[in-house]
């Protein structure tokens, strides 16, 4: 049996839901046919869709008609929405674009169109509401083809006419039998040479047969390959809170409990119909199917043989601030947004631990009620919204070279990169020119795999985009590299290449449509001239028609300027058409106020070690200190060179436990091929700096059994008791100790700070935690001392690790601490 994944896109309120409820009770798959506005159709079953009447998330079901098997994915039609229906496309077979006849073609179908014709999904039309639609057939078809000429109406005595055009073959077929063979048209209709159109209603069931006869004849037999491949579109939540991976098989076929990477699995596999869905023991290649147990996936991820998405056609512009009520649970909150943002990726909700900000991207007002209801429901946080800001992005103009190292104690990593400029709208490409024999595949694949994360430019902190990023040269250790070294050193030599090369900042640009009377024509052109939009006008019967682009920030709410000089007359509307680069250059730098320099998660700067300390060389002076010197140019001489080589003990030790023979004779000679640069100086300054302990406080009362126990009857208790040991720890060694205790949780805290000799002890204040202001101090403090972070918390050694600050476990400065109390009690 033939099988077919098909999506069904339209303009808000075209009857989408309704007309897939048709095919369904059509089919025989339900018994009754709901209605939208009954609230008992199979797809509309969410309270917030039910609630506006309008299709918000995706979804999925399916029916079997003649031969064909049919998986229906239901998309939103609201422009705010846009992110999620594009995301199905990539698992389309063919789409069907629906429209309503009584609202015509919308600036919303224009887009869908537009990503049709990206992602090349061949695509079929359906006029619905044709009973309650004073247009006829002929009306919609002229303004139907301004999509395309190729839209041919199917079912009418000239179409056989009209298919005779799709090419000479077709045409010297018609001449000679009066008929187009169906595998021409098949054909043509794959390579987007012709767009069916049909005529009907989906609520009256008029043509629906038809359309689904056209849908299942379209359908061709395919021979998919037998290696296993899947493209996952989505990731969603069941009402029990477990997370769901619906992807489309593209090759082999899926078995339930099946590991699809070393740590995952495909625990159980779905079938849904709605909110229904049945358990399925495999699926095959051709259908889409939801799988429970796979914690990793996200949309537009290919697995098996498949690659990744491209990057999405369509983005957010604009960015809010969330604006939380005082006392809330930030860290539940970031949790959650950060959950929202596996499901919803357009969403990019970013959140600032130190300034204790969360900041999202989203489409509109629509989308932005929708994400205040999600994130009520999920942690019980009533939020709100800041005024919205323009969504700036950066671009190179043209090649650039840069590189990272990271070498704190025992951790080593060297990545070289090179950035190239690609046309607008682009994205991020990663491509890597170096070889397996320099650097193996598996670093490589870290390497790359952190070069495609999302990367922040240097003029104004906004996203960087149409940029090519090239791996030219990279170095590790097989002992103390570890895939996060890499990253830390990958996003080092983006930045750094970034604060070398020429910079610009992008825009975003709208295509808009304005009607106005002709009396008020020129006050229209006066102000998009103001608007540094250029235009074009043409007359619309009574009404003047100025369609035209311009930038996003002088277009946001002309509506209500429109409508104020016309006296309720114009019509403005305006959807998201691309970026540019922005003329005021100075402007949206400084109206943006972004300092690379306190951008304490990004910085530009490399790590070296020397003597068992990290310390960190500015981006400026970094090159010459570089492990790998790919961009070295050659000397002109012919004279011979002579390098000297040596080899640390370190490095030999690893050679020699590294050897596959049972040969360990360590006093045989060893040469290293690592030339000795005697520019580098041996010892570093910052290995000279006085020692600084920074103590999270809470973790070690958690971490330490002794503490732990008495925290649970008496928390100040803990504290003092932790404090005093602390106290003596610090007399004993004479080094700088900073304790930090979470404070962010009390109420009007303004925080305070206690010092007691060479220590503090610090409270933070109401809204900050303990890994905020320790991640802030330890920049700080960086240049002044020899910094070591103590806390088991992955953040706070994340943070530490980024500024080439040692870390210490709760357990490790336990043993130390021990260790000196014996020494005391023993001497």
């Amino acid at each position: 049996m033939k099988r077919t994944v098909i999506g069904i896109l339209a303009h808000v309120d075209a009857g989408k839901t309704t007309a897939i409820e048709s095919m369904l009770y059509t089919a025989g798959a339900i018994r009754k046919a709901g209605r939208v506005d009954h609230g008992d159709t199979v797809l509309d079953y969410d309270g917030q869709e039910r609630d506006h009447g309008i299709t918000i998330y995706s979804k999925e079901t399916h029916f079997t008609w003649k031969d064909t098997e049919i998986y229906v994915i239901d998309t939103p039609g609201h422009v705010d929405f846009s992110a999620e229906m594009e995301r199905v496309l990539q698992v389309l077979d063919l789409a069907i674009v629906l429209i309503s006849g009584l609202d015509g073609i919308q600036s919303h179908t224009e887009t869908i169109w537009k990503c049709l014709e990206h992602y090349d999904v061949p695509c079929a039309v359906f006029v619905n509401k044709m009973d309650i639609c004073r247009i006829s057939e002929d009306e919609h078809l002229e303004a139907l083809r301004k999509l395309s000429p190729a839209i041919t109406a199917f079912g009418r005595e000239d179409t056989e006419e009209q298919l005779a055009t799709i090419s000479e073959e077709a045409l010297e077929a018609y001449l000679e039998d009066g008929k187009v063979p169906w595998e021409m048209v098949q054909d043509a209709f794959v390579r987007r040479d012709v767009f069916p159109c049909l005529f009907g209603s989906a609520l009256k069931m008029q043509g629906i047969r038809e359309l689904m006869d056209l849908i299942s004849d379209l359908t061709f037999e395919r021979v998919w390959p037998e290696e296993f491949g899947a493209r996952v579109y989505k990731i969603s939540s069941d009402e029990s809170g477990t997370r769901l991976t619906h992807m489309k098989i593209t090759g082999g076929e899926l078995k339930a409990r099946q590991k699809l990477t070393e740590t995952e699995k495909a625990d159980q596999l779905r079938l849904y119909s709605g909110n229904s869905f049945t358990l399925l023991e495999k699926a095959e290649a051709g259908m889409i199917c939801t799988v429970k147990g796979l914690n990793e996936t996200m949309a537009g991820q290919g697995l098996g043989f498949e690659e990744n998405a491209d990057v999405p056609l369509l983005s957010a512009c604009l960015e809010y601030r969330l604006l939380v009520p005082e006392g809330s649970d930030i860290l539940l909150l970031g949790r959650v947004c950060r959950q929202l943002a596996e499901e919803d990726p357009m969403l990019e909700i970013e959140t600032d631990t130190i300034a204790k900000t969360i900041r999202v991207r989203i489409m509109g007002d629509m989308q932005m009620e929708v994400l205040q209801k999600k994130i009520f429901d999920r942690c019980g946080i009533h939020v709100t919204f800041g005024n919205g800001s323009i969504l700036y992005k950066e671009t190179v103009t043209e090649p650039v070279d840069g590189a990272g190292h990271f070498e704190p104690l025992r951790h080593y990593a060297e990545v070289h990169v090179r950035l190239e400029p690609l046309p607008r709208d682009s994205g991020i490409e990663v491509t890597s020119e170096c070889s397996t024999d320099e650097l193996s595949a598996n670093w490589q694949r870290s390497i790359l795999h952190a070069l495609s994360s999302r990367h922040r430019g240097v003029l104004t902190g906004f996203p960087l985009t149409d940029v090519r990023i090239v791996l030219t040269a990279g170095k590790g250790h097989l002992k103390h590299t570890e895939g996060q070294d890499f990253r830390q050193a990958a996003r080092r030599a983006v930045r750094q290449a970034l604060m070398k090369g020429n910079s610009v900042v992008l825009e975003p640009y709208a295509s808009f449509t304005l009607y106005v009377p002709a009396g008020s024509l020129s006050k229209a052109l006066y102000d998009l001239d103001t608007r540094e939009a250029s235009v074009n006008v043409e007359e619309d019967g009574e009404r003047m028609k100025i369609t035209g682009r311009g930038p996003m920030r002088t277009l946001m709410n002309y509506q209500k300027d429109v409508l104020a000089y016309t006296r309720g007359a114009g019509v403005f509307s305006a959807r998201p058409d691309g970026y540019e680069i922005s003329a005021s250059q100075e402007e949206r730098i400084e109206e943006v106020g972004y300092h690379w320099e306190t951008d304490l998660r990004n910085p530009p700067g490399s790590v070296f070690c020397s003597h068992g300390a990290g310390y960190a060389v500015e981006w400026d002076e970094a090159d010459a200190l570089m492990h790998v010197q790919p961009y070295r140019e050659k000397k002109t001489d012919t004279a011979p060179q002579k390098t000297r080589y040596h080899v640390s003990e370190e490095e030999m030790k690893a050679l020699i436990e590294g050897s596959s023979s049972n040969n360990r004779n360590t006093k045989k000679q060893y040469v290293s091929r690592r030339p000795v640069r005697a520019a580098k100086p041996h010892v570093s300054k910052e290995s000279q700096l006085p020692p600084c302990l920074l103590i999270d406080g809470y973790n070690m009362i958690y971490a330490w059994e002794d503490l732990k126990e008495l925290a649970r009857v008496d928390i100040t208790h803990a504290r003092e008791k932790l404090t005093d040991r602390i106290y003596n720890y610090q007399g004993y060694t004479g080094e700088k100790v900073v304790l930090v205790y979470d404070g962010y949780k009390v109420r009007d805290n303004y925080g305070s700070t206690v010092n007691k000799g060479n220590m503090s002890v610090v409270y933070t204040r109401t809204d900050q935690t303990a890994d905020a202001y320790i991640e802030e101090l330890s920049y700080k403090l960086k240049g002044k001392y020899r910094v070591t972070v103590a806390s088991s918390d992955g953040l706070i050694q994340n943070a530490a690790f980024a500024h080439a600050a040692l870390r210490m476990s709760a357990r490790e400065l336990a043993g130390r601490i021990e260790s000196i109390e014996a020494l005391v009690h023993a001497g």
